[in-house]
């Protein structure tokens, strides 16, 4: 016999019941996607030991990929499971950097002996594919046999769901990697060159290519297009960075997910305005500086005679110094360089070097000189005698110059040439002094072959199309650049250079003490400050990349013969400032990674098509924090 029910559990039963019935609210799937993901997200970050250690770290070496060809690019997914590289071969290949590192497939003794003490793990290969050459869209729909082209570049979306490769002849492939991996979805076609380096932005939706073409373009992912491109550059592009937000990791003590969310707001927090008292301030800035720009043009039309000189010279007076090879920053000794140079003494070459042209350029200026000495006469001191030739009437002959009837003036002859490079802060000509410090992740850093480093903002429309700002060459560097990078503040660049030194410059643009006050500033405007130079030991060879450790104390310097760990706040009185990475030696490295949570630094050595030599070999570290 059923024991009688009492009213509380009727009452429950009850409100069940309705419960049951009640219709609920149907939530936002694309709400709760993006909840997720920005909560895996925020779950890859540097320890707090990472960020703050003062000691620095322990990178050994464990394991190597040997490829039998010079590896150009790497890329990995935010995980840091999906490893991407790409080599003069042609293919683009998978590694599972996991299973690499827990030692799913050991070396062989013959090839551990190629390599220092400690390495004994190889890579894992999960799949390849070819970078193929497509000529036009059909040969892709028609699956038709193309060769493969060399890669020069690689990006790859965050959670691994596709990614692009840049290829020798100027194409790149966007691919599949979970769902089809390898399979080309969509060719972007514009360079004429090979495209050596890419960079997606922070949202992912557009897409930075740079070649050898010396173009830099912006890509819309949505439709394939191109709606900007970034012109001014002087040599082929050696890097394409954004700058890091500076967003703080999120806090170790966080109660819930949720804030840990809330503190990191990935993805989100680039699409609204982050700082909207800095916004409105650019906004002013931009709008005073296009009405500057705009008086001064409607002044240039008014005037026909400025108008026409202007148009003779192919550029005003106010940007002459734009072709010092060395700008106007002070030298770490505190002389400064020479600002303004006279034009007859520049050298036009497109590299920057002031080699044999000097005495020629002083011959010239001589020649000049003793030519404007020489003064012509106003009147002609005879009429002239007119030449008739057969067949033409006396009337038709041509009648010598005369006050009435001058002799037109020959057209100038326009020799093509390449475009200087530019070094050092901008001039009067920019008007523009706004503070890059204060910007968002739209500020970005190309570096070129020729030693040009240009700061580039997207939300500027620049119509002298050469960026907002460029790093100055300091005195004795020899226009070259291979490698750059920020560091996780977005506050300061490193430079890799040709002469084996890594240059330190403070974005912050703070003022130049030692010009007057009575000057305006935006006649000269703030330029990024030369804070110090690292110089590796005299046969280190060139310094090709560089990266940051997670406490931006120290950074990690590949040049020719080794790879360097560097203390940049050493003390005086240490006589070795830096420690060296086990693993290369002997060969040009084309990038150095480090994972989003600073566990392990990768090293890949190839020439980047520059004509040097490689160890064709992808070396893997682990990083351990003193």
């Amino acid at each position: 016999m059923a024991e009688p029910r009492t009213a509380d559990a009727v009452a429950g039963t009850t409100a069940m019941v309705e419960t049951a019935i009640r219709p609920r609210k149907v939530p936002s799937t694309m709400d709760e996607y993006i909840k997720a993901v920005q909560r895996r997200r925020a779950e890859f970050h540097p320890s707090d030991e990472a960020r703050t250690t003062q000691r620095g770290y322990v990178v050994d070496p464990v394991g190597a990929a040997p490829h039998g060809a010079p590896i150009h690019a790497m890329t990995m997914s935010l995980d840091a499971s999906i490893l991407l590289t790409g080599g003069a071969d042609g293919y683009v290949r998978w590694y599972d950097l996991f299973a690499s590192l827990n030692g799913k497939n050991m070396l062989t003794q013959n090839l551990r002996n190629t390599f220092v003490e400690g390495v004994s793990k190889g890579g894992v290969l999960t799949t390849w594919w070819g970078h193929s050459h497509w000529e036009t869209d059909e040969d892709m729909q028609q699956a038709r046999d193309v060769p493969y082209s060399p890669v020069h570049s690689l990006a790859c979306q965050r959670d691994a769901l596709w990614g692009v490769s840049g290829g020798e002849a100027g194409h790149i492939n966007l691919w599949g990697l979970r769902h089809g991996p390898g399979s080309t979805r969509h060719v972007f076609r514009q360079h004429k060159g090979p495209v050596s380096a890419l960079a997606l932005d922070p949202t992912e939706t557009c897409l930075l290519s740079g070649g050898w073409d010396r173009g830099v373009h912006q890509w819309d992912l949505q439709t394939g297009k191109i709606v900007r491109s970034y012109e001014g550059h002087s040599g082929q592009i050696s890097d394409v960075v954004f700058r890091p937000t500076g967003t703080p990791y999120p806090s170790s003590w966080a109660s819930s997910p949720e804030e840990a969310n809330d503190e990191l707001d990935v993805d989100m927090s680039l699409i609204k305005d982050s700082s909207p008292q800095a916004d409105d301030e650019l906004e002013k800035e931009l709008k005073r500086t296009l009405a500057e720009e705009t008086s001064s043009d409607k002044s240039d039309e008014q005037d026909p005679a400025l108008a026409s000189d202007r148009d003779a010279d192919g550029e005003a007076e106010g940007e002459a110094d734009n072709d010092s090879l060395f700008g106007d920053e002070e030298d770490k000794d505190g002389v400064e360089d020479k600002m303004h140079v006279d034009e007859e003494e520049e050298d036009g070459d497109a590299d920057g070097d002031t080699d044999m042209d000097e005495p020629l350029a002083k011959e010239t200026k001589a020649e000049t000189s003793a030519d404007a000495k020489l003064t012509l006469p106003t009147k002609p001191t005879s009429t002239g005698i007119s030449l008739v030739l057969p067949g033409q009437r006396a009337d038709d002959a041509p009648k010598a110059p005369t006050a009435s009837n001058p002799t037109p003036a020959l057209k100038e002859t326009v020799t093509k040439s390449l475009p200087k490079p530019l070094f050092g802060s901008m001039n009067v000509s920019w008007q523009y002094d706004a503070d890059v410090s204060t910007f968002s992740s739209d500020v970005m850093l190309t570096s070129t072959l020729s030693g040009q480093v240009l700061l580039w903002d997207r939300r500027v429309d620049t119509k002298n199309k050469h960026g907002v700002r460029a790093l100055a060459l300091p005195q004795g560097t020899p226009p070259w650049c291979a490698g750059v990078c920020w560091n996780h503040a977005g506050d300061k660049i490193y430079v890799g250079r040709r002469n084996e030194t890594v240059e330190e410059w403070d974005v912050r643009m703070l003022p130049d003490a030692s010009r007057p006050d009575t000057v305006d500033r935006s006649q000269f405007g703030r330029a990024p400050k030369h804070v110090n130079t690292l110089h590796l030991p005299r046969g280190s060879g060139p310094v090709s990349s560089v990266a940051m450790m997670p406490n931006n104390r120290h950074i990690v310097c590949g040049s020719f013969d080794n790879v360097r760990l560097w203390d940049m706040q050493a003390s005086a009185d240490v006589d070795v400032p830096f420690k060296i990475v086990a693993g290369h030696h002997g060969g040009t490295i084309s990038q150095i990674l480090i994972d989003p949570c600073a566990r392990f630094l990768l090293t890949s050595s190839g020439d980047r098509g520059w004509f040097s030599s490689s160890t064709e070999t992808l070396l893997l570290h682990e990083i351990m924090t003193l």
